[in-house]
């Protein structure tokens, strides 16, 4: 019986997607801040299914201490995990700063990127795991050059992209420094979700997400990409080859997508991970 990791996972798209595999008779590990919520989800999920287990492990992904503490917790009461998924996301409502780094930005990369690192053993260990890692089409927003900056002046919307670039960019270094370790890698885009997403912008934002809000998918349909590349076989998912599929790709809607941004290269890739060090 395989386990997967699931962060964000008591709320939206992580609950889906935690109930979608347990479905499929995963054993979970629900990553979530808070415990009241978190222990709600564990009692959902555990009700679809009797015969998996269902674990609770609090953290918070603005702050290092605590996502190291959750990552050596999974690791004393696991010889080794199969799938992590890095779905929890946080949008903005205003710029602040965590570590001298914009706070969505520590979140979306920085705080998912501490957890992997730190479980990379038990990923090892299981001799074919994946990893998938929550993005957006709203990676087109996003600059590089920003990454790490601390700049009072950054709008939401830059803000939110420039993490979920990191997501893409994560997602390809991963996939070239562990592929002889058995690990791949997707990034994903779950489409617009109904969510509270966007509750707190103004403006033109503000009446583009409400003139939108009655055409979103539901976090049950919004999983199913993430889903898919947990369960599917690995054999189909790897002979996608090429920049818009295989390990280290771009999926949405169960099928590889094009990346179009030209900060989406190795270089960046690497350099994203080498300055992402620092936070271990």
């Amino acid at each position: 019986m395989k386990t997967a990791l699931i962060t964000g996972a008591n709320v939206g798209i992580g609950l889906a997607t935690a109930k979608a595999l347990a479905r499929r008779g995963f054993n979970l590990i629900l990553l979530c801040r808070n415990e009241t919520k978190g222990q709600e989800a564990v009692a959902i999920v555990k009700q679809l299914n009797p015969a998996i287990t269902v674990e609770l492990i609090i953290a918070d992904l603005t702050n290092a201490d605590s996502i190291r503490r959750a990552a050596q917790q999974v690791s004393t009461t696991h010889r080794q995990l199969d799938v992590l998924i890095n779905n929890a996301g946080f949008s903005p409502d205003r710029i602040e700063f965590v570590d001298n780094v914009e706070k969505s930005f520590y979140a979306n990369h920085i705080g998912h990127f501490i957890l992997t690192y730190h479980l990379l053993d038990l990923l090892k260990a299981s001799g074919e795991a994946r990893i998938i890692n929550l993005s957006s089409a709203a990676y087109a927003l996003g600059k590089a050059a920003r990454f790490f900056q601390h700049n009072k002046n950054l709008s939401l919307m830059s803000a939110y992209g420039d993490g979920k670039l990191a997501n893409l960019l994560f997602t390809k270094e991963l996939a070239k420094r562990y592929a002889d370790a058995g690990i791949t890698a997707f990034a994903v885009h779950p489409g617009v979700v109904k969510s509270n997403f966007g509750s707190n912008f103004t403006g033109t934002f503000q009446l583009l997400l409400s003139l939108a809000r009655p055409f979103m998918r539901t976090p049950e349909r919004g999983a199913e990409t993430s889903v898919y590349l947990a369960t599917a076989p690995l054999s189909v998912l790897t002979k996608l080859d090429g920049q818009a599929g295989g390990s280290g790709g771009f999926f949405a809607d169960l099928k590889p997508k094009s990346v179009r941004h030209s900060d989406n290269t190795s270089k960046q890739a690497a350099d994203l991970w080498t300055k992402s060090l620092a936070f271990i």
